[in-house]
């Protein structure tokens, strides 16, 4: 039986883990941990309302998504909900989206999530890559690790924050206690066929915590994880992802070093740029696609 439940911020909220060595030998050994009402819930639903005010009805703004890399349009479901998760919120350019963007940031990068990884690292953090879910897209089981790590293979931690009551109908996040620790071999592609075939026979030991708003689940980038289907498309599972990096380590996509000097800092934390935003092209690029979609529209016809 794992437990769910390890700490909670203590009743000062100075010290989001009273037990440091506590929490840390739970993460070491099981790849994961819970922690019930880390963050305020008044400060999830802000962030939670700033999408369904900026973002949700903006069917024509595009944004960049997890499931293509691309920038798309909003796909909605049947149910009215975003299907695909936004990614890099830091990325998004104009003034359309800026409460939605600002809200989200100050979210991961909140003092309780900076100061846990921190205790967990032995050092000051970055944030490398960010997400916002709203429906859900049933991501197939995978380790974080075979497309983005830290130098040192599996030092990047995942932090996963749900800003609302997440309903067990909803398709909850899972992980798989110990696949950490799992030799899985060598990965040629973390998208192809046999990479999910491996890892969904891994995921049949999973568990998949209830989470309520404010609630965090932590993962070590070996850790294989994904989010079950839905059962009842009327829910939403509105959620923020991060994934953070120890300060001193350099960054690596796919397995190859990847250093950037692009960083904007939320709550004292540096925060990876990925797009072209430090030019004057880029910013105007980043403008187009939130503040003028129909032009960026054409322009991306014309090409």
């Amino acid at each position: 039986m794992h437990p769910d439940i390890l700490i909670r911020p203590e009743p000062d909220g100075d010290s989001p883990a009273h037990d440091v060595p506590a929490l840390r030998e739970h993460f070491e050994r099981e790849g994961y941990v819970v922690l019930r009402g880390l963050l305020p819930p008044a400060v999830c639903e802000t962030a939670r309302q700033a999408f369904l005010r900026e973002v949700w009805p903006a069917r024509r703004a595009y944004f960049k998504r997890h499931a293509s890399g691309r920038y798309e349009r909003n796909v909605y479901t049947e149910h009215g909900h975003m299907k695909y998760p936004i990614m890099n919120l830091q990325d998004i350019g104009g003034r359309r989206f800026r409460a939605f963007r600002q809200h989200g940031l100050e979210l991961l990068t909140h003092p309780h999530v900076r100061q846990l990884m921190q205790q967990l690292f032995g050092e000051p953090a970055r944030l490398v890559h960010t997400m916002y879910f709203d429906g859900n897209q049933a991501t197939w089981a995978h380790r974080d690790g075979d497309y983005l790590d830290a130098s040192a293979a599996g030092q990047m931690i995942g932090v996963w924050i749900a800003a609302e009551d997440i309903h067990p109908d909803a398709g909850r996040f899972y992980l798989v206690p110990g696949s950490h620790r799992s030799a899985v071999g060598a990965v040629d592609d973390p998208n192809g066929p046999r990479y999910k075939e491996k890892m969904a026979g891994m995921a049949r030991d999973g568990v998949a915590p209830a989470m309520r708003q404010g609630d965090v689940i932590l993962w070590s980038a070996m850790t294989v994880h994904g989010s079950l289907p839905t059962i009842d498309g009327r829910h939403t599972r509105r959620s923020f992802t991060g994934h953070y990096v120890p300060d001193s380590k350099p960054l690596r996509r796919h397995l190859t070093n990847a250093p950037t000097d692009r960083y904007i800092a939320v709550n004292n934390v540096p925060i990876v740029l990925h797009e072209d935003s430090h030019t004057l092209a880029g910013v105007l690029k980043a403008t187009i696609k939130s503040d003028y979609p129909l032009v960026y529209s054409m322009l991306r016809a014309l090409r």
